[in-house]
């Protein structure tokens, strides 16, 4: 049976190695220069914002079918 290891890892400790580190940053890099010459934009969110703000716990108990 054949395995393959995932990419940017070292296949004995499971670990990231520098190199691959490297490669996927350089990857990384290059796509975001290839979504921005393209029209992409980046949005900065503020800290702490979020989507969904907090909701209300329900309590559901007792409202299900026997």
């Amino acid at each position: 049976m054949e395995t393959t290891a995932t990419p940017g890892t070292n296949e004995d400790s499971g670990s990231y190695t520098p190199e691959a580190r490297a490669e996927t940053r350089s990857e990384l890099e290059a796509d975001i220069e290839k979504f921005l010459q393209s029209g992409g934009k980046v949005d900065e969110i503020a800290k702490g914002e979020r989507a969904d703000p907090p909701r209300k716990p329900e309590n559901n108990y007792g409202r299900g079918s026997i």
